[in-house]
């Protein structure tokens, strides 16, 4: 992943000596004298803008600081030699970084802002300042002025009485108890009630037994026609083969890449900070490159079914449809059925199986038949 530099910008550091507030690249406090020790830590700063001066960037992008092995002084990065005692520098210690932030300080635009108050003439300041705005002088943050915290609000309403649900599951149980009641009496073995489950006992009907003739054979026979369909399809443009049709092409993304590549996009994530050791912070962007291509959807011509060829006819022996000699042919299927009509005139319908079975019931073939109460036949012997 690439990481892309956004600016750099001066953090502020805090003396633990006097609470003065100090600039990041300032390694001696202006207020008191103390030199920052590599314990402290450095501070964002809320409204301080992007550096704009080539020569501080080089500054800050240089490394961390490094505090002398001897005196404890901080040295920029670079230095061979401690600027207090003269010391070599390459048993120094380089200051802690690397500390990442947010870039977005703007989020605390919506907080109140603090005041401090100015030790030396007493005005009043805002709490991102360094100095005082009247009289030049370093603002120390223990000053600030104590704020009263908001008082919670109390619910004073009265709570009491049944809530609607409640009074729903109550109305249940009532319901419930009455119907409950009904029942009993009315299932009751001397009771007087109602009786809700009565059964009516019915009389039997006796199956009808009737003579009946073979009046029909009929058959229904389909076949799938096999032939070129068109099929869409979708690919890369290198994919696409040489006998497509209506082929339509637009970029789409393809892989993600962590360097610039031909036909690429750059995207980058949200901006963060990077705490340099020195008193700067460097605003960083990891960035990746999707990179596109194109992408094509066409038609090809794939062997599939054309249509389901139909025939029907009556008689012992069912024909295949009609299917063109230029095509091939798939799944096949063949249907069966066998009307006999009774004494009465009434016709049913058998549905046979397999071949086997349907040429059994050939036309003017004489049978027995008995039908239940439904009109079914449920038994049938050849005459």
């Amino acid at each position: 992943m690439a990481q892309k530099v956004v600016g750099y910008r001066e953090m502020i550091w805090t003396c633990p000596n006097c609470g003065a507030k100090n600039p990041g690249s300032v390694r001696v406090c202006r207020s008191c004298g103390a030199a920052m020790g590599e314990d402290v830590k450095f501070e964002q700063q809320t409204n301080a803008g992007m550096i704009k001066d080539e020569k501080i960037i080089e500054k800050a992008a240089h490394g961390p600081d490094i505090y002398c092995a001897y005196c404890g002084n901080r040295n920029p990065a670079g230095a061979k030699t401690c600027s207090r005692c003269g010391a070599d520098l390459s048993e120094g210690k380089e200051r802690e970084h690397g500390t990442q932030h947010s870039a977005h300080l703007d989020e605390r635009s919506n907080e109140k802002e603090r005041i401090v108050k100015c030790l030396a003439c007493g005005s009043e300041n805002s709490s991102s300042a360094l100095k005082c705005k009247n009289c030049g002088a370093p603002l120390n943050v223990s000053t600030q002025k104590d704020e009263i915290p908001a008082q919670p609000e109390v619910n004073t309403a009265k709570k009491g009485g049944l809530g609607r649900g409640c009074l729903m599951i109550i109305l249940i149980l009532v319901i419930f108890g009455v119907f409950g009641s009904l029942l009993l009496n009315g299932c009751g073995s001397g009771g007087g009630g109602t009786n809700f489950f009565n059964v009516t006992q019915n009389t039997p009907v006796p199956n009808t037994v009737l003579n009946a003739v073979v009046s029909a054979q009929k058959w229904q026979t389909s076949v799938q026609v096999i032939g070129p369909v068109p099929s869409k399809q979708s690919s890369w443009k290198e994919d696409v083969p040489e006998n497509a049709e209506n082929v339509k092409c637009s970029n789409r993304k393809r892989y993600t890449y962590d360097e610039e590549k031909p036909n690429s996009v750059e995207v980058c994530g949200t901006p963060y900070a990077i705490d340099l050791g020195n008193g700067y912070e460097q605003f960083v962007q990891d960035c990746v490159y999707d990179v596109y291509d194109s992408y094509c959807d066409y038609t090809v011509y794939k062997a599939g079914v054309i249509e389901t060829a139909h025939a029907n006819g009556s008689g012992p022996n069912p024909e295949a449809p009609y299917v063109d000699s230029k095509y091939s042919t798939g799944n096949q299927s063949v249907s069966y059925s066998v009307e006999l009509k009774d004494e009465n005139g009434k016709v049913y319908t058998l549905n046979p199986s397999n071949l086997y079975e349907y040429r059994q019931y050939a036309v003017g073939t004489e049978y027995l038949i008995e039908v239940n109460n439904r009109g079914r036949i449920v038994n049938m012997e050849q005459k």
